[in-house]
């Protein structure tokens, strides 16, 4: 099926099960430099904030839910913004997507396009003009909300005034006393801004495995088939979702209930000892404003009951440790700093010089995660190398070896240069008389531009801890804690027309058993040999049912008296007639053998006064059969 060419103007709704889309944008000229950007626009189409505008320097949007991807060198023509849909916050209506060019025009850059792609890849809809010409800015189309559903517009509407007037226009705020594009494409300064209800991310989760099992409930088997498209893409489909932990202390399960949540969908809840142990980690989080978010693995499989419908098993697991591990023992750095990502675990020395110091650090339990912060230290001897000196909440605790410093001090340099203080991931495990430090960070060879130059990763401030779990005041977020409604059973699938009379239709029932079905009158025929979902004879209501999609036949060749090589493949298809008696045949057959395997359309009913039966050689339909012929040609049935 080809996508939708979209003109100027028009919409497209997209399917109601898509969680993401990719939007590309993209352009004849290749060595032309575009910027390409997204605005996240309320009703009013202006933006909330300036957060809101997400760009090159700007990769993503405070929620996550909008990223900026910048062009590759073998593709520098196209740029990508991907959109997590069920992620986008509720009071953004638009995220419009547009471009700009610092010199120039539109019009010398050559066709411009817009693609939106599926989180499969498949293309949705595409828009093409070559119908700019002054404009520096140009707004290329828009994601946005309508009657509950997503919409696709192909807009094409320009600036002359350049990405600085398109700016204004949608409420980001333009320094007019300044160069306007050198304001918007400035660095965003080092800030610890996490918005209300953004996620926060379970600190020992980082490096475990997703090894806690939900067990899952009937109620909730909609739900999690409803994070996969109609049709799954395999027979046993997996998928990695980031899940929230999510306290219900007012719902029906009781006031420690934990509910686990992806894509605005309650998947199931936490046994109930271990909710009651998470309980002062989540609602620390979530008394902060926050909500608390792991990782998850999530596997499906479809079987065919004996009555024909579906019958669905799942299992989730999620990435839980201990609670304790859940959050760092200390706050985050006061400076401006960034997170560096986790890469290997590296052993802080000298430790035991900064016992003092360490002590307070070490939780009741002997073991807690940590910020550190890395800084460049120069020897006092001229003849002893710089090296990295590791602290805790602005004191020393120790440092890297000499050759271990020099891998990264490089970063730590950079980022500095940037004003910014370099943190990363640390352990802690000690007692009342002895404690160590190891860290987990990457090594400036593995520093990403994103890592060096690129937004700084920051975590949230959470309140101080309470021994009571009770005492945590959840009241800004009680809407947020509420149970959410089961999600309902997806509707029934349309039955297709049914094809005329003599028609030849091949189907697929329980993952990987193929069928051929013969109308003949008002009943279909099929290869079927025993009892279950799909029967010898058939109505067309009651097997348009049962199977989702069909290939019909639409292109027959005759076999010869030698043989026909296509009829020695496996699932080739032939039809022919025993006097008055149509038949279709299956060749089930995986060695391409000349005899081969074929299942017939013969019936109980019929293979008394027949020379063959349900299970038949290729010998017997030729010495028995007439007008024998193969299926050259399919397509789908709709």
């Amino acid at each position: 099926m080809t996508s939708p060419m979209l003109l100027r103007g028009q919409n497209l709704t997209l399917p109601a099960a898509i969680c993401r889309v990719d939007a590309i944008i993209g352009w004849a000229d290749s060595t032309a430099e575009v910027d390409v950007s997204a605005l996240l626009l309320g009703a009013d189409q202006k933006v909330r904030s300036d957060a809101d505008f997400v760009f090159y320097n700007q990769p993503r949007s405070t929620d996550g839910s909008v990223r900026f991807h910048a062009a590759e060198e073998r593709s520098g023509n196209q740029a990508r913004i991907d959109i997590e849909l069920p992620a986008v916050p509720d009071d953004v209506h638009t995220v419009a997507l547009v471009g700009s060019i610092d010199s120039g025009a539109f019009g010398a850059v050559g066709e411009l396009s817009l693609t939106i792609l599926d989180d499969t890849g498949r293309t949705l809809a595409q828009f093409v003009t070559s119908e700019a010409t002054t404009e520096s800015a140009f707004l290329f189309g828009e994601i946005y909300r309508r009657a509950g559903a997503w919409k696709a517009r192909a807009v094409g509407q320009g600036w002359d005034s350049g990405l600085a007037g398109l700016a204004t226009d949608f409420g980001v705020s333009v320094d007019d006393d300044a160069d306007s594009d050198a304001v918007l494409n400035e660095a965003p300064r080092p800030r610890n801004e996490h918005p209300a209800g953004s996620a926060y991310r379970l600190w020992g989760q980082n490096r475990s495995w997703q090894n806690y099992e939900l067990t899952i409930e009937k109620e909730f088997l909609p739900a999690i088939r409803s994070l996969y498209p109609r049709e799954l893409p395999d027979h046993d489909g997996r998928l990695s979702p980031e899940v929230q932990l999510i306290p219900e202390p007012e719902g029906p399960r009781g006031p420690w209930a934990v509910s686990v949540r992806t894509a605005g969908r309650t998947i199931g809840y936490l046994h109930a000892d271990d909710a009651r142990n998470w309980a002062a980690v989540l609602r620390r989080i979530v008394a902060s404003g926050f909500l608390p978010t792991t990782s998850s693995k999530i596997w499906v499989r479809e079987y065919d009951d004996w009555e024909g419908g579906l019958d669905l098993h799942a299992n989730v697991l999620i990435g839980i440790e201990d609670p304790a591990l859940a959050i760092p023992v200390n706050d985050p750095p006061n400076a401006a700093y960034t997170l560096l990502p986790r890469s290997g675990i590296i052993q802080v020395t000298k430790e035991h010089e900064h016992f003092d110091a360490l002590l307070k650090f070490v939780p009741e339990g002997g073991i807690g995660l940590l910020f550190v912060t890395l800084h460049e230290n120069t020897a006092e001897s001229s003849r002893a190398k710089p090296h990295v000196e590791v602290r805790i909440d602005g004191e020393r605790i120790g440092q890297l070896t000499p050759q271990m410093s020099q891998r990264f001090l490089p970063m730590i340099q950079h980022l500095e240069s940037r004003e910014l203080v370099t943190a990363c991931w640390g352990e802690i495990t000690g007692s009342a008389v002895a404690a160590k430090v190891r860290i987990d960070a990457i090594k400036a060879n593995e520093a990403s531009p994103e890592v060096l130059d690129g937004p700084p990763v920051t975590v949230a401030h959470l309140l101080p801890a309470l021994r009571d779990p009770l005492a945590y005041d959840l009241t800004a977020m009680r809407a947020r804690l509420a149970p959410l409604r089961p999600t309902p059973p997806p509707p029934p699938t349309a039955i297709p027309l049914e094809p005329p009379d003599g028609s030849v239709v091949r189907f697929m029932k329980g993952g990987h058993y193929t069928y051929v079905a013969v109308r003949r009158g008002n009943h279909w025929e099929t290869t079927s040999s025993m009892s279950g979902a799909i029967d010898e004879v058939m109505d067309w209501a009651d097997l348009a049912s049962r199977v989702r999609t069909f290939d019909i036949a639409t292109a027959w060749a005759p076999v010869g008296k030698h043989g026909d090589p296509r009829v020695r493949e496996q699932l080739a298809v032939v039809r022919f007639t025993i006097g008055s008696n149509y038949l279709a045949a299956l060749n089930i057959d995986k060695h391409g053998r000349a005899e081969g395997d074929w299942y017939t359309t013969v019936t109980r009913r019929t293979s008394s006064r027949l020379p063959l039966g349900d299970l038949a050689d290729w010998s017997e339909i030729t010495e028995h059969g007439t007008h024998v012929q193969v299926a050259t040609g399919w397509r789908q049935l709709e």
